[in-house]
C-alpha cells in the first residue's frame, strides 16, 4: 500500500526569502543598518564633519544632499525592520491569546503596583539616608 504524499502549498517568494533566517548575514545587515542610519541622520542634521560638499558630482547642492541623505536613512530603517522581523514573528500568535483585564481587575492592579512602588521607593530613600548619615559621621 502506498502513501500518499500531501501536496505542499505553493509559498510566496517573498515571504520564504523573508522569512528565511541566515544567523551571519542578519548580524551584519543589522550592524551595517545601524551605522548607515547613524551616518544619514548625522548628514540630515548637518554635524559638523557630516555634509556632501557642493563640489561633489550628482549629490552635491542644496536639495540633492537631503533627498540622499533621507533615502538613505529609509533604506537604513528597512534593513533593520528585516533584521528585527524574524524575532517578533513568533510572538503574533500568542499576541491573540491574550485576554485582557476588565475595569475593576485593572484598577486594583494598577493600586497594587502604586502601593508597591511608594514602599520600595520609601525602604530604599531610608538606607539612603542611613548610609549618609552615617558616612558624614566618618567624614
Amino acid at each position: 500500500m502506498a502513501i500518499k504524499k500531501k501536496e505542499q502549498q505553493p509559498q510566496n517568494k517573498l515571504l520564504e526569502i523573508l522569512s528565511t533566517e541566515y544567523k551571519g548575514e542578519s548580524l551584519i545587515l543589522g550592524i551595517l543598518a545601524t551605522i548607515t542610519a547613524g551616518l544619514a541622520i548625522m548628514i540630515i542634521g548637518n554635524v559638523q564633519g557630516f555634509h556632501i560638499p557642493e563640489s561633489f558630482p550628482v549629490l552635491g547642492g542644496s536639495p540633492n544632499d537631503m533627498i540622499f541623505a533621507w533615502t538613505v536613512l529609509v533604506i537604513a530603517l528597512l534593513g533593520l525592520a528585516l533584521v528585527i522581523y524574524p524575532f517578533f514573528l513568533p510572538a503574533f500568535p500568542e499576541l491573540r491569546k491574550v485576554s485582557w483585564a476588565g475595569w475593576l481587575e485593572f484598577l486594583d492592579n494598577a493600586a497594587r503596583v502604586i502601593i508597591f512602588v511608594l514602599i520600595v521607593t520609601g525602604f530604599v530613600s531610608g538606607v539612603d539616608i542611613i548610609i549618609l548619615r552615617l558616612l558624614e559621621g566618618l567624614i
